[in-house]
This record gives C-alpha cells, sequence and structure tokens, in this order.
C-alpha cells in the first residue's frame, strides 16, 4: 500500500523541508574560516555560565535515569506560571511532546 492511503492530499503535496548545509561544507566551498551558523536555531554564544554550573552540578547523578514525572520541574514552572501543574507537559524534545498529544487523541 502507498503512503496515499494514509495520507491527505495536501500532505502529500507538501515540499519536504531542505535542511542548510552544514558549517563545515560552506567552510569549505566558500574558502572560509569562520562560520556562524544560525541556520538552526543555534546559539553562537554557547551555553550560559548558569547553564554550565547546572550541568556540572548534575554529573554526579547522570548515571541515573530522572524521574519521569518531572515533579520538581512541574511545580516549579506550574508556580512561575501560576497555572495547575496538571496543565503543563514535559518531554525529550518537541518530538516526544508531539508524540504524547497524537496519543491523547
Amino acid at each position: 500500500m502507498s503512503d496515499a492511503g494514509f495520507c491527505r492530499k495536501c500532505i502529500l503535496n507538501l515540499t519536504p523541508y531542505v535542511p542548510g548545509k552544514p558549517v563545515e561544507e560552506v567552510k569549505r566551498e566558500l574558502g572560509l574560516t569562520d562560520v556562524v551558523k544560525l541556520a538552526s536555531n543555534e546559539n553562537p554564544l554557547g551555553p550560559s555560565p548558569k547553564a554550565i554550573e547546572a550541568m556540572k552540578a548534575a554529573l554526579e547523578n547522570i548515571a541515573q535515569y530522572p524521574e519521569g514525572s518531572c515533579f520538581e520541574l512541574r511545580q516549579a514552572v506550574s508556580k512561575h506560571l501560576s497555572v495547575d501543574p496538571d496543565m503543563l507537559i514535559f518531554g525529550c524534545g518537541a518530538d516526544e511532546v508531539i508524540h504524547y498529544l497524537g496519543v491523547a487523541l
């Protein structure tokens, strides 16, 4: 069976996303040595010093799986946003959150 049986025609007619060239390829093609990539939401400044410190502090527990319900994060974010904790969803990236939405429907 083809994809046509599973998708609406408007979906099948979409042009696929074409990702930008890697920095290394741009450097080679244009003879450049210093290229800053911003096309895919990269941060040319790198992580903040606070983020680096938080990652260093978390290294002691790196061998353990994180607590799956994100209880502490959920409480902190709900307090910050003044919303009920049950109104929040967390995932490992947008793909997982989108997957959750599909499963919930």
